[in-house]
């Protein structure tokens, strides 16, 4: 199982960022990165992709450059304390849990009880935005973010289906199922290295395939990879009972377009 994000050892981070076609420098690796991770994320507490500046510092500060992006720091005035109020009271515990143990200054400095009141009430069922990303990079002892790549994958490409008119779509793990006109077709995300020379490497991937074809209730299969260099065209194979199985190759591209394309 492959895993991207990061963790943190003393003063440092490390990432493992994913790579693919035209991604490849640094700061475009992070965006693609942020791209995948709005999938888990709510509307409030999305990153902003179109912000060039923010890719150039480590996952872990983008991260908690966002967290404190819902706070309104210049209200705090040394002459005159004043309280946050836009902070649930069960969600206040764990902002404090995981600001006490920051080594950012604003975040250390707000675990003070006269701006972060965890017995503060809000209205039912309110939740502060910034615990969708807290919960994602915190297990209340270690900062650490380490999240399966296929399934990051899977729901990515899920996610940016397009809607239509008499087109369900479903994601069932580690599946996603179109159903269009009578025709139900199943989408296989994986996050693998795809050579369409030496398509044995990936013989236990197409029986599969063609297995889930003779078996299974579906009209048609979709084996889906991230494109590459060498895999840009999709491939279409044909099984003993005339079964077709197509192997997609899946652009990041659109990640980047609105700025700067990134591109080896």
């Amino acid at each position: 199982m492959r895993k991207i994000g990061f963790s943190k050892f003393k003063d440092s981070t490390k990432e493992i960022l994913p790579k693919t076609y035209k991604v490849d420098e640094i700061t475009c690796r992070r965006r693609l990165f942020c791209t995948m991770i709005n999938q888990y994320l709510s509307v409030q507490s999305q990153f902003n992709l179109k912000n060039p500046h923010m890719f150039k510092q480590d996952l872990l500060h983008i991260f908690e450059d966002k967290i404190l992006s819902f706070f309104q720091f210049y209200r705090f005035r040394p002459e005159k304390s004043q309280k946050i109020v836009h902070i649930y009271r069960e969600d206040s515990l764990l902002i404090n849990q995981y600001f006490k143990q920051s080594k950012n200054h604003k975040m250390r400095y707000m675990t003070k009880s006269v701006h972060l009141n965890p017995d503060f009430k809000m209205l039912y069922a309110y939740a502060h935005p910034c615990i969708d990303l807290i919960q994602l990079v915190f297990n209340g002892k270690d900062i650490e973010m380490m999240l399966d790549l296929n399934e990051i994958f899977t729901r990515t490409v899920f996610n940016r289906i397009k809607k239509e008119e008499n087109k369900t779509v479903s994601l069932d793990t580690p599946y996603i199922h179109i159903s269009q006109n009578g025709v139900t077709t199943r989408l296989h995300p994986r996050w693998k290295h795809i050579n369409p020379k030496r398509l044995q490497q990936n013989h236990r991937d197409i029986n599969d395939g063609f297995s889930q074809l003779k078996n299974e209730d579906i009209d048609q299969c979709y084996l889906v990879y991230p494109k590459t260099d060498g895999f840009q065209r999709h491939i279409t194979l044909r099984g003993e009972l005339s079964q077709e199985l197509k192997i997609i190759p899946y652009s990041f591209t659109f990640s980047n377009r609105e700025r700067n394309r990134c591109r080896k």
